[in-house]
């Protein structure tokens, strides 16, 4: 069944919104669009927010057991519950195709006890539009969920693009200065390589200055794109560990790039802006590659580090729907 334009926008929010939770989207769009079509947000709602109840009371039974003193009252109000979102989702369902009504009391309606899971799974994608609305008071106000396409789901896809094209800039000029200074510095020493021609000792001056002004735009780039991603990214940090601890090791070390890359601005003001000679970029070459006893490179090792858990994502907390 083809969903018409706000149904489908509705469930892509809620997809996003989720971080790719749900477990039985075809299902949940059909309600929406049963919702959007009817003109019955409403009672979209009301479901809602007994499927959450009933997500959350299944999940306490299963934690507390059935020998707990108050297992037997929340019991019985589960049944309840149970009950009230059958009525709900029957009446959602009242003017949808004879198929779609079979198909939903054969798969959710039936007293098996796969229905009962798949049951649950449902109430558990419910819950997440009364997060959502919890979230977004005035978001059931309107009957054309595509208008909550506000800009804040442009703007982090935006922002994010923005980190992607500053980390290249600033982690790709970090490489060019590694190899920089292996050219200039004798390996595993801070003393020149007298070997290296005074010419091209002052060519590769210029490629630092020029590498500098890119790694400090990219560094600037990330750090205020990434703070908008993480405003308005549907992606929550309780749920996403590896998205904290990336925040974490980025703005950590805030200070030590700060004072880092004020030696990357002298060295771009001495190349540009100054007729300094080679003893004066010696110098502040020096003073860049030791800055802070070397903070600069235990930093970017948790730069990179930020890039693998970005790319495998570890420590996701997996809701279940019983959960």
């Amino acid at each position: 069944m083809r969903l018409s334009s706000p149904a489908e926008d509705l469930l892509g929010l809620l997809k996003r919104y989720s971080g790719d939770k749900l477990t039985r989207p075809e299902d949940l769009a059909l309600l929406l669009e049963a919702a959007s079509q009817h003109k019955a947000l409403d009672t979209l709602e009301e479901l809602s927010f007994h499927a959450k109840f009933v997500t959350n009371a299944s999940g306490t039974l299963q934690r507390i057991g059935t020998t707990d003193a108050n297992a037997a009252r929340l019991s019985t109000e589960l049944q309840t519950e149970i009950a009230t979102v059958t009525r709900l989702v029957r009446l959602l369902l009242a003017h949808s195709p004879l198929f779609i009504q079979e198909r939903f009391a054969s798969s959710y309606f039936a007293t098996t006890p796969e229905a009962l899971q798949n049951f649950l799974s449902l109430c558990y994608d419910l819950s997440w539009y009364k997060n959502w609305l919890i979230d977004h008071p005035d978001g059931a106000q309107s009957a054309t969920p595509a208008a909550q396409r506000s800009s804040g789901w442009t703007l982090w896809r935006f922002a994010l693009f923005m980190i992607i094209l500053g980390a290249i800039f600033w982690l790709g000029s970090l490489i060019v200065r590694a190899f920089i200074a292996n050219d200039l510095l004798i390996p595993g020493t801070m003393q020149f390589n007298e070997q290296t021609p005074p010419a091209a000792e002052r060519h590769l001056y210029r490629v630092l200055a020029g590498s500098a002004i890119l790694m400090v735009s990219g560094y600037m780039l990330v750090l205020f794109a990434g703070i908008v991603f993480l405003r308005t990214s549907p992606l929550r940090l309780r749920e996403h560990g590896w998205l904290l601890m990336s925040a974490l090791l980025l703005y950590l070390f805030v200070p030590v790039e700060v004072y880092a890359m004020s030696l990357d601005v002298r060295m771009i003001y001495l190349e540009f802006f100054s007729g300094a000679d080679l003893p004066a970029f010696r110098e502040l070459f020096l003073a860049r590659v030791g800055a802070l006893a070397g903070a600069p490179f235990v930093a970017a090792l948790c730069y990179f580090t930020v890039i693998a858990l970005t790319v495998f994502q570890p420590f996701r907390r997996n809701r279940s729907p019983a959960s």
